[in-house]
């Protein structure tokens, strides 16, 4: 099996970050708030990541991420 790691995919400016794990393609987020620094986002998703369980996916399953996320930004 991979060993997992997070990957940040997105960031808006400093509002918004997203990650992912690399070996089950789930999805963390963070969103900005009153106390919202660039350590905290980063904490928080490795946070999120770190108590995560990876979850075999299958093909189907791995297609219909890539579709949608293809499809997210427009």
């Amino acid at each position: 099996m991979e060993k997992r790691s997070m990957r940040i995919v997105q960031f808006i400016g400093s509002a918004s970050y997203r990650a992912i794990c690399t070996n089950c393609n789930q999805q963390f987020r963070v969103t900005s708030g009153k106390t919202f620094t660039i350590e905290y986002a980063m904490a928080t998703l490795q946070a999120q990541f770190d108590a995560h369980e990876c979850k075999p996916i299958d093909d189907s399953q791995n297609a219909a991420r890539i579709v949608r996320e293809a499809t997210e930004s427009e």
